[in-house]
């Protein structure tokens, strides 16, 4: 009954503000950079749109033609013209493009000591990205609270010597779901991002050492491919993991960025859907060269006007994850549903299907509200409700995170 309390007075605390909180321009690094809003690119923030999707796509620079020479005001001095020129051919970004998000977490569970905790945890990240020329772009971050490591580091060379394909190496997250791991509204990551079999170490969301060619054909195809060093790359492994990705969207803004043509005198339902499709594979092998694995995934996104449907299904074989000889096979499945209210409230609902071989089945159903109070500024609730084999829990969480 405690639980219900909290959840209905947090929730009760989003939605009041929305009559009278007002819309700001945004100012992390990619708004600063564009001169636009966060909502160019964003639902609630860290979801994307279907603009902000393929702005990542293309390597965080900006879809459609853009300026292959510096924008120089006339007015300036020769001096001046020739340094913003310098700037410009150096390949420097007229800005630092520095980012920092800081969130903190407050949750009730009256099976935890204390139930109610106000310092769940306490996270702050700081990251960079951009591009430079519009040739290469980057991203690379730094989490100092609370695991005081480094995150994704990666540079995207885009067509690089008119090849038809992009190159992306570095430390990254391989391109396997049609969704980024931070890709969501609400509060948890997707189940499959974090699951694991056995001893295992791989994850769908964990960081690798890979080299990945990737890109956009025709202009709603979209494939990669890439090797990676594998889940645990410290250990004595010669070889190599491989992974692919394919996707495609019908209806709504393409993976360029483009815009359909809306006949607004003769609108009809497929004016305002969106279907994407993807599937992945991933083969790979862990150091002793004892367990060979491979997970295959088919997903999909429906969105209409403001409602999104997301469906994922994943498969997977380990033939020996824990040194015992018994091949381990796992599958997981996942359906949510979220709705866009106004400009910055979104209740959504999700449901989650584990079954791993040896352990049993999980089930989750996780429902939540998130609001953006400023478009840099989102509060959100989230409850927790898991069953697995050996317990049950029941957890409420709340969170406040900002990013400048």
């Amino acid at each position: 009954m405690k639980a219900q309390i909290i959840l209905i007075l947090l929730t009760a605390g989003l939605i009041i503000p929305c009559l009278s909180a007002t819309p700001a321009r945004a100012i992390p690094a990619f708004a600063r950079q564009y001169k636009t809003e966060c909502k160019t690119c964003h639902t609630v923030f860290p979801e994307r749109n279907e603009f902000g999707d393929a702005f990542e796509k293309n390597g965080f620079i900006w879809p459609g033609k853009v300026h292959s020479q510096p924008q120089v005001k006339t007015t300036l001095s020769p001096a001046e013209r020739q340094k913003a020129e310098a700037m410009y051919n150096s390949g420097l970004p007229e800005q630092l493009p520095v980012s920092l998000l800081a969130q903190h977490d407050v949750t009730y569970n009256s099976d935890a000591q204390p139930n109610f905790d106000l310092d769940a945890e306490t996270e702050l990240e700081i990251f960079a990205a951009g591009n430079f020329r519009n040739q290469v772009g980057f991203w690379a971050e730094y989490n100092f609270e609370p695991d005081k490591t480094t995150g994704e580091i990666y540079l995207q060379l885009q067509q690089p010597y008119n090849l038809p394909f992009n190159v992306k190496l570095g430390e990254f997250k391989p391109k396997l779901s049609i969704w980024k791991a931070n890709d969501r509204p609400s509060l948890s990551k997707f189940g499959y991002n974090g699951m694991k079999v056995g001893n295992n170490d791989f994850e769908i969301a964990g960081e690798q050492g890979a080299v990945e060619l990737n890109g956009v054909l025709g202009s709603r195809l979209f494939v990669a491919a890439g090797v990676t060093n594998g889940p645990d790359p410290k250990s004595a492994n010669n070889g190599k993991d491989y992974y692919g990705h394919i996707s495609v969207r019908i209806g709504g803004t393409d993976f360029l960025g483009k815009e359909p043509e809306v006949d607004l005198d003769h609108d009809s339902v497929w004016d305002y859907l969106t279907l994407t499709i993807g599937s992945f594979g991933y083969f790979g092998s862990n150091a002793d060269g004892v367990n060979d694995f491979y997970r295959a995934g088919l997903e999909s996104e429906t969105l209409y006007k403001r409602l999104r449907v997301r469906v994922s299904g994943i498969y997977g074989r380990d033939d020996d994850p824990s040194g015992t000889g018994v091949s381990v096979d796992s599958r997981f499945a996942l359906a949510q549903v979220e709705y866009l209210i106004g400009s910055g409230l979104m209740p959504s609902m999700r449901f989650e299907f584990q079954d791993i071989d040896e352990e049993g089945i999980t089930r989750r159903y996780i429902p939540g509200i998130s609001y953006a109070l400023l478009q840099n500024v989102r509060f959100a609730v989230e409850y927790l409700h898991e069953t697995t084999p050996d317990e049950t829990i029941r957890e409420t969480t709340g969170r406040v995170t900002f990013v400048f």
